[in-house]
């Protein structure tokens, strides 16, 4: 069990004066022994200060609630979905007669606004208490489906985005055979997932977020920016656009993250020198957001954008809502392209794949991973995979590992004794069953080929844009990154007499930031500085 004396940063005490300040915001209500403050899968659940009795925190993924924290005098109960708005994982119950302060939903973000020591220690508590649940041998989302399906590695992409606590049962071992049967689910029916009490198969994104409780209907209200995108660009944007106290709507197609929240490490990025995944930097960047107001919904995309008579943009989304908004910020950022081979698209999710997280890595284990790319990217993620796989090929078309990676990164690589770079070399063509098994390779200039047995190839090359949901309003360059400020200034799209904000488009009102920008440097804190910058071109635009 997960004891409030186990660790002070995830059960932290709280003061009597910041316990004053909770009253004047919630309410004091009472609770008798066995009663339930919140239960599993409750809604809006609201946040309990405890000042006398205790409260249990039961987990229920494994069928019996079992208690994995007590919380006692002077503390609290709730976790992280009490920022997100997402369905309780656990539940609640007064253990002894119990006094607490209630603060409903409604009052959370004015509390962590209001009472600023508390909204770290909060926070943190937060983040804390979901890991260590985690940790506990939490199941949360039961997941059965093979390892190496397409469908199934698309949905644990969006779990690990949206940082939902899941576990998949591959359907090639016996536990996942056993759940099959349990679900009365045949395996041509997969995959599929438990959800509370429901068992959906082969479900779609939108399935799953109904059934998590990820997407909810957007407030019909003029927004002042839409951020298309939650990347870091975007991300670095809604902080600073709720906090600037602008109406701010984040909407992505996947969840929180961006091609940054598939590094499985980031070293380089200021005030980190221990480095983080790009999912924790991403989760960071989200809770903040919603900590000063931003509203943020996934998995939701851009079907078109009208803009009125009177400035106000029209936004229509899959889904068939729609948004009014004074601005829309594109920061849909890029992503790795395939390889110009047949077989690339066919094994996309089934041994080849364009990020490099826990996910990936564990079907790469005790075997030869092939990584192809000379960016930070790809330096990163041969880095991560060597901790997992025996071998791993880093693949070069020219000669020089420092050309397009950061120098301690390509020292690093180098010595790391199971990392081979391979330079002047192309995967030429793929093979495997079901999935992928072995690729072929070729040295660029004397033509040798070889064929490497391996299960997993991970391709960093190529960036392409996300702009194929844009107005023909908005100017790209040759290759479909977004035209922006001075290189717009005479461009024919631009509306007569008009000269645009540094990050603003053809478009009066549209604004982009980060990868998806023409001529920007994909780093990530570059695109952090971009998003900030496009709240500033907002503010100006407005006034």
């Amino acid at each position: 069990m997960l004891h409030e004396s186990s660790d002070n940063a995830a059960f932290p005490r709280l003061t009597e004066e910041e316990l004053a300040c909770l009253e004047d915001i919630g309410t004091v209500r009472q609770f008798s022994d066995g009663e339930q403050l919140f239960d599993l899968g409750e809604m809006d659940y609201s946040f309990f200060a405890i000042r006398s009795g205790a409260v249990s925190i039961l987990d229920h993924s494994h069928g019996e609630p079992r208690e994995v924290a007590l919380h006692e005098a002077n503390s609290f109960a709730g976790d992280v979905d009490l920022l997100t708005g997402r369905p309780a994982v656990i539940s609640a119950v007064a253990r002894g007669d119990c006094e607490t302060i209630e603060v409903t939903a409604c009052r959370i973000r004015r509390m962590l606004g209001e009472i600023p020591s508390l909204s770290d220690k909060l926070l943190d508590a937060f983040q804390l208490r979901r890991a260590r649940l985690e940790a506990s041998g939490f199941l949360g989302i039961r997941l059965a489906g093979s390892s190496h399906s397409k469908e199934t590695m698309h949905l644990q992409e969006f779990f690990y985005k949206n940082k939902v606590p899941h576990t998949l049962f591959d359907t090639d071992t016996d536990a996942g055979k056993e759940l099959l049967r349990e679900w009365d689910v045949a395996e041509d029916e997969t995959p599929v997932l438990g959800c509370g009490k429901r068992v959906v198969r082969k479900p779609s994104l939108a399935d799953v977020a109904e059934c998590l409780g990820i997407c909810r209907d957007i407030p019909d209200e003029l927004y002042d920016v839409l951020i298309v995108g939650a990347g870091p660009a975007g991300l670095a944007a809604a902080v600073y656009g709720a906090s600037e106290g602008l109406r701010t709507l984040v909407v992505d197609r996947m969840g929180p993250g961006g091609q940054a929240g598939q590094s499985s490490r980031i070293e380089n990025y200021m005030g980190f020198p221990s480095g983080l995944t790009g999912a924790d930097l991403a989760n960071r960047g989200y809770l903040q957001a919603l900590k000063f107001g931003a509203q943020f919904t996934a998995p939701v995309s851009v079907a078109s954008i009208v803009r009125n008579d009177n400035g106000v943009h029209v936004v229509s989304f899959c889904t068939g809502q729609k948004v009014r908004t004074r601005t829309v910020l594109i920061a849909t950022g890029a992503s790795y392209q395939r390889l110009p081979l047949d077989a690339c698209e066919r094994f996309e999710g089934m041994g080849v794949y364009y990020s490099a997280t826990s996910v990936e890595a564990r079907l790469c284990r005790e075997s030869t991973a092939v990584v192809v790319g000379g960016g930070n990217s790809a330096g990163q993620a041969a880095m991560f995979l060597s901790q997992h796989a025996n071998d791993v090929r880093l693949l070069l078309r020219g000669n020089d590992l420092r050309k397009g990676m950061s120098s301690y990164l390509a020292d690093r690589i180098e010595k790391q004794p199971n990392i081979n770079v391979m330079c002047h070399t192309e995967i030429c063509e793929m093979a495997g069953d079901k999935h992928l098994e072995r690729v072929e390779i070729r040295n660029n200039q004397t033509e040798e080929r070889a064929t490497l047995e391996c299960p997993s190839a991970f391709i960093f090359v190529g960036a392409k844009p996300h702009t194929e949901w844009l107005p023909d309003s908005v100017a790209l360059d040759d290759r479909g990154f977004v035209m922006t400020g001075p290189m717009i200034h005479h461009h024919d799209k631009l509306p007569e007499g008009r000269t645009p904000c540094e990050l603003e488009t053809t478009s009066p009102g549209v604004f982009a930031c980060g990868d998806v920008r023409s001529g920007t440097t994909k780093r990530c804190a570059f695109a952090v500085g971009d998003g900030a910058l496009a709240i500033t071109c907002v503010h100006q635009y407005l006034q």
